[in-house]
């Protein structure tokens, strides 16, 4: 087995019209790559209190949840993983979340995500692709000062 820092952790609320990501602030976090030969990873990410709930309502319903993962640092490229809540764990002012999924290939391209919301806000033409040089810039830069 391999163990990474976790940096960063989205889901993909792909049932809700539109679409969108919600990005996690973790407290801290670690992805094991079991080396099963079928591609099983672990995920366990500390975080506040107040996103309990999600997991939650993923045990409640025996949904899976469709997660962007990225490891080492923020600006690597994020993998898509298709896993299922196997456990939360309260502390005194945090939670841990542990899930177990397979990494799959991505099928939620952020640049995509950005145009379907800029377009679903009535942008169009000039307006529209200024709008979408200035959100992809202003992620560019997060990044940088991130690292």
């Amino acid at each position: 087995m391999k163990t990474f820092k976790l940096v960063s952790l989205m889901i993909f609320h792909h049932e809700e019209h539109p679409s969108r990501l919600e990005e996690i602030p973790l407290l801290d976090g670690l992805i094991i790559n079991k080396e099963d030969g079928e591609n099983r990873w672990i995920v366990e990410a500390f975080m506040e209190k107040q996103y309990k709930a999600i997991f939650e309502q993923s045990i409640q319903k025996q949904d899976t949840l469709n997660l962007q993962v990225t490891i080492t640092q923020k600006s690597n490229d994020p993998a898509s993983l298709v896993g299922a809540v196997k456990q939360i764990k309260e502390f005194e002012n945090s939670v841990s979340v542990l899930v177990e999924g397979k990494l799959v290939p991505s099928r939620v391209n952020m640049a995509e995500l950005l145009l379907t919301e800029l377009l679903d806000k009535g942008l169009e033409g000039e307006g529209l692709l200024n709008e979408f040089k200035t959100r992809i810039q202003e992620q560019k830069q997060k990044k940088a000062v991130q690292n």
